[in-house]
């Protein structure tokens, strides 16, 4: 007897906790999305649960075992599936709250020297908060009044049959409003370099290549190694558009949502150095990606070393660093790391 009253009893516990959580739950979504998501919502648990009910049912018929009718089953399957979103939201909101105010991701600002020659290398994103861009536009200006001249990363103009082949390279239409539509899905603003220049003085030097330089590069390294098989998509993906479509199918408290976890999602990926191995490690087309990475490393470890300034501060990608380190080592092993300071773009 005492058995059969503890079932009921976890059954009404049950009962009453997916009863207030779908309560609250639709009346959240009603609160982002309005109605017609409530609805969509409502209509979704209802299909699924046959669909559900329906596989349970022949399963049970087939090894003729005993079933439960309908709506016993429809409590069982409410009871699952809130308590699946409910953590599934929990675990989200803590990720999201962990990655965004705990411990967001911190960006490296390191001073190296070989004692003839001091460079201080600010890590970069072509999309961070307007706060990180300005803190880097000040500690600029201190630098330019100390003596030191500015080098800074920007892919060149390009032609357009060499635009048209890495897009083709990349599988991405890569335009100059790439970078700034991607900020509107992160609540962050894209790298307007020109911020940057003429700070104190007009020493400042674009050393970067160019996607001819790149594609130049591409080209010649398929006919040297006669590889036939690197990846390339004749049909180009227009990221571009699909913002711009996503972003005017969203109201502003979806937007708000949506930011926040891409920002969790963006602090991940550079506090987390396996997630950029592994994005680098698995690029779709590894000969593209070693060219746009090794040889701007190339160029502006030999800017470093050829130039007639002794002082020199940097903005460039974070994965380049240690890279340009190594080749200013091989040609001179004086150099090292004397200083580092953090800076957290998204705080």
């Amino acid at each position: 007897m005492k058995e059969i009253i503890n079932k009921t009893n976890n059954i009404s516990k049950k009962q009453i906790f997916y009863i207030t959580f779908l309560l609250f739950f639709l009346s959240s979504i009603f609160y982002i999305s309005w109605l017609i998501w409530v609805f969509s919502t409502i209509l979704s648990l209802i299909f699924y649960s046959l669909i559900t009910y329906l596989i349970y049912f022949i399963w049970k018929k087939i090894f003729r075992k005993k079933y439960l009718f309908y709506i016993d089953f429809l409590n069982y399957f409410l009871y699952k599936v809130s308590l699946w979103i409910f953590i599934s939201i929990l675990i989200i909101w803590w990720w999201g709250y962990y990655s965004n105010e705990i411990n967001p991701a911190a960006i490296p600002e390191y001073t190296i020297t070989n004692w003839e020659k001091t460079v201080i290398f600010q890590a970069m994103s072509h999309i961070w908060s307007e706060d990180f861009y300005e803190k880097i536009k000040q500690n600029l200006i201190k630098a330019k009044k100390d003596w030191y001249v500015y080098f800074y990363e920007w892919v060149r103009d390009w032609n357009e049959k060499n635009k048209q082949d890495f897009d083709k390279a990349i599988w991405i239409k890569f335009d100059k409003d790439l970078y700034e539509n991607f900020s509107k899905l992160y609540w962050v603003i894209n790298q307007d370099n020109s911020i940057y220049l003429n700070l104190v003085n007009n020493l400042d030097y674009n050393i970067d290549l160019s996607i001819d330089d790149i594609m130049d590069y591409y080209n010649t390294s398929k006919i040297k190694n006669n590889t036939n098989n690197i990846l390339q998509n004749e049909e180009v993906i227009d990221i571009n558009a699909e913002i711009v479509k996503t972003l005017s199918t969203l109201n502003e408290k979806e937007l708000k949502i949506l930011r926040y976890v891409n920002q969790a999602i963006l602090n991940f990926m550079i506090w987390s150095e396996k997630t950029q191995n592994l994005i680098t490690n698995n690029f779709w087309n590894k000969k593209l990606f070693s060219i746009i990475l090794d040889k701007r490393n190339d160029v502006l470890s030999e800017g470093i070393i050829k130039s007639e300034h002794n002082k020199i501060y940097i903005t460039y990608w974070l994965l380049h660093f240690k890279w340009v380190l190594e080749n200013l080592q091989k040609n001179d092993n004086n150099w090292k790391i004397i200083n580092t300071k953090i800076l957290y773009p998204i705080k």
